[in-house]
C-alpha cells in the first residue's frame, strides 16, 4: 500500500495522519492511502494529541518522546515525526 506524504529517513520517519477525535474506541486504520487514528479524547486542553503521541509510540515501539507532531496541532491533519522507530507496520513497506 501507498501512502502519501511519507518521508523516511536512517534516523527518523515522517508521515501524515487524519484525527477522528471523541470517538467511543480508539483505532488505527490504513485506509485509501492514508493512515487515520481515532482517539477517545477531545481536542481540548492538548489531550487529543496526547493521546495521538501515544498510539504513534505504541505503533512504531518508540518512546513517546521519540514522537513529535511537527505540524497541526490545532487541527485534524496532522504531520508526526517518529524519530528512531524500532518497528515499521507492513503497511508502509
Amino acid at each position: 500500500m501507498l501512502f502519501n506524504n511519507i518521508i523516511m529517513s536512517s534516523n527518523y520517519l515522517i508521515i501524515d495522519v487524519n484525527v477522528k477525535t471523541g470517538i467511543k474506541d480508539n483505532f488505527v486504520k490504513f485506509d485509501n492511502r492514508q493512515i487515520i487514528l481515532g482517539v477517545k479524547s477531545l481536542p481540548l486542553n492538548n489531550r487529543a494529541n496526547l493521546e495521538v503521541i501515544n498510539m504513534i509510540s505504541k505503533l512504531f515501539h518508540v518512546d513517546i518522546s521519540n514522537v513529535k507532531i511537527i505540524q497541526g496541532t490545532s487541527n485534524n491533519s496532522k504531520m508526526i515525526k517518529i524519530i528512531d522507530p524500532e518497528y515499521i507496520p507492513e503497511e508502509f513497506l
